[in-house]
């Protein structure tokens, strides 16, 4: 086992035994497995599959048998007559030979017909399946937990191209390809018992050496699924529309080649021993074949010498032997099985550790109706799980209930971890916070979120209609379209519904028929009116991070008017570098290295002449302002 550079959350290399331990000790799905997502997805294409590997597997003996068969009464038909009873034989036998022969030629293409709608559905069913185990946990550390991405990865079968949804019906051609060569052996040894005893254990030891060289090779290079994620990121900036302007403008598209490239051959590298170890043992197994094919021809040479066999079983051993290769040979199959079989064991731990799962992120306490008086953060401080200082380093202040506070400071200084702890998506690893006195910690997360409407800086931009991707915000109340149409109005997004094609059925993803997008800016605005169609509906926590950012002059001098209408009766928090924006709130907090470090009104902060006063005056400057 090559040694590998995926790390753990702790930030540690794991030890090569270790790995090791990891991949083949309970890590290594089986023949049982892929078989039973087969019969989950489908009963009916399961027994379909059954017979086709029947079908499959004695289609190749059938055909040497009837061609044996042929050949052995040709020479009676030659010396007879076609008219005479050898003739008719062998016309009997052609006829049988042709239709067998057909038979064969049929069952390749149903086999690809049953392995695409088995394929179909069982991606689709594994899909499902870790969909629900990532959406599983209330938090978003998993997200970032480089095990679990890569765990993901190796499930969805991306980064190899070998689909775990292929295990079933390759799996399944494997299995009829060895029962074929098991059922030549056997006709073998019908006529001669030991040659096919003899071809079968030989056959047998060369699966046993060249299967195990094949899956350590394959676990090897799933050991390299952090170094493969990273060359797949590169394919990525350079494929997607949106890195496309700046790839182009500053040339980048050799560089981003040359970078995939290299990680490309340094995730690889990690299964060249093995490979190496492969192709040792094909040529030890090469040379023992060919031992066992020259002692087996010798004998059938020699009883056709001696005619101690007849034509027709000389004809048929010949061609049988190639048959009785597929007992144990390892074959493109196989390697194919190996890796998509390794995705499963990360299917079912993604589902098991995450489906369900809190973590941390415990309680059950109702949120419903919360804050009614404020949320207070008690010497709040936060560390990610490989991170070496606190992002946040002892946060002391208060959300009053009903009111507005802005939180700015430089970037890095923890705002966007700050709110993160606000909506619960994580808990501070040390200090609490309370809402209404009570720890957030005993309240129900999952419903604690739904107390808190967020307008992120980036807002996520749904492939669906525009309805939809306001109506998300409650989506319980979809069919609130007053609701819906008044979030709308109040954030300014209805007069951009109005320029849309279809209105608010407008698809909004340009890639999808039908479909546009929209401006940074309308983004904004669409997300502002999801976050508020969520407030019409319980929420009661808003949160606005740079709702401004992306927004022209008068759009944001707009959202200035509406401040108070927007956040009326709401308790409010508001990040953003525009101070414009921030010293319409109740009370401001100043963010710096993981501390607040001055707190006030807008003009008690200028009076102050504090870090705030000098951010404000630098901005003011470029505006021909005064505080």
């Amino acid at each position: 086992m090559a040694a590998t550079e995926t790390t753990t959350r702790g930030g540690q290399a794991p030890h090569r035994n270790q790995l090791m331990a990891a991949m083949v000790s309970g890590e290594r799905a089986t023949g049982r497995q892929a078989w039973s997502l087969l019969w989950a997805s489908s009963r009916t294409l399961s027994v379909l599959v059954v017979a086709w590997v029947v079908a499959d597997a004695l289609a190749p003996p059938l055909v040497v048998v009837t061609l044996g068969t042929v050949v052995g009464e040709v020479p009676g038909a030659v010396e007879h007559g076609m008219g005479s009873a050898d003739g008719r034989r062998l016309v009997a036998a052609l006829l049988v030979a042709a239709l067998v022969y057909a038979f064969s030629l049929v069952v390749d293409p149903v086999g690809g017909a049953l392995g695409t709608a088995a394929r179909a559905r069982i991606t689709g069913r594994l899909q499902e399946r870790l969909l629900a185990a990532v959406s599983g946990p209330v938090g978003v550390a998993h997200l970032e937990d480089s095990d679990v991405l890569d765990r993901l990865a190796r499930a969805e079968g991306s980064l190899t191209g070998f689909f775990p949804g292929d295990a079933p019906v390759t799996w399944a051609g494997v299995l009829s390809s060895r029962v074929s060569g098991i059922v030549g052996c056997v006709v073998v040894a019908y006529y001669s018992w030991w040659i096919g005893l003899m071809l079968l254990a030989m056959w047998l030891l060369v699966r046993r050496a060249m299967l195990g060289a094949v899956l350590r090779q394959a676990n090897e290079l799933r050991g390299q699924t952090t170094a493969m994620r990273r060359a797949w990121y590169f394919i990525g900036v350079g494929t997607k529309a949106r890195d496309a302007k700046e790839v182009r403008v500053f040339g980048l598209g050799g560089l981003i080649a040359d970078r995939f490239r290299a990680e490309h051959l340094a995730a690889i590298e990690g299964g060249a021993r093995g490979m190496a170890e492969v192709h040792r043992r094909a040529a030890l197994c090469f040379l023992g074949v060919l031992a066992g094919y020259a002692v087996a021809l010798g004998f059938i040479a020699r009883d056709a010498h001696d005619h101690a066999i007849d034509l027709r079983s000389f004809a048929t051993l010949l061609p049988m032997l190639a048959v009785t290769m597929t007992a144990g040979s390892v074959s493109f199959n196989d390697i194919t099985l190996a890796w998509a079989l390794a995705g499963l064991p990360d299917v079912d731990r993604l589902e098991r550790e995450l489906v369900g799962a809190r973590g941390e992120l415990a309680g059950t306490r109702r949120a419903g109706g919360l804050p009614q008086r404020a949320v207070v953060f008690e010497d709040v401080r936060f560390r990610y799980p490989a991170g070496e200082r606190d992002v946040l380093a002892g946060v002391d202040l208060e959300l009053a209930a009903g009111k507005s506070a802005a939180i700015v400071g430089a970037n890095g200084a923890g705002k966007s971890t700050l709110v993160s702890l606000l909506s619960r998506l994580r808990d501070p690893t040390g200090g609490r916070i309370t809402v209404d006195g009570a720890d957030v910690r005993e309240l129900d997360p999952a419903r604690w979120q739904r107390v808190v409407a967020i307008m992120p800086q980036e807002p996520a931009r749904y492939p669906v209609s525009a309805y939809d991707n306001v109506a998300f915000g409650a989506l319980e109340y979809r069919a609130d379209r007053e609701g819906v149409e008044q979030a709308a109005r109040t954030s300014g997004f209805l007069e951009v519904v109005a320029t849309l094609p279809d209105g608010w059925d407008t698809v909004l993803a340009r890639e999808l028929p039908g479909g546009v997008d929209l401006s940074g800016g309308q983004w904004q605005r669409l997300a502002l009116a999801r976050a508020l169609f969520a407030t019409r509906h319980g929420a009661r926590l808003l949160v606005l991070d740079e709702p401004t950012a992306a927004l022209d002059v008068r759009a944001e001098a707009r959202f200035y008017e509406r401040f108070l209408e927007i956040t009326e009766g709401l308790t409010t928090v508001v990040i953003s570098h525009r101070f414009a924006t921030v010293r319409r709130a109740d009370v401001i907090y100043v963010l710096d290295d993981g501390r607040i470090t001055e707190r006030g009104s807008h003009e008690e902060l200028i009076a102050l002449g504090g870090t705030y006063a000098a951010m404000y005056r630098v901005q003011a400057a470029r505006f021909g302002k005064k505080g």
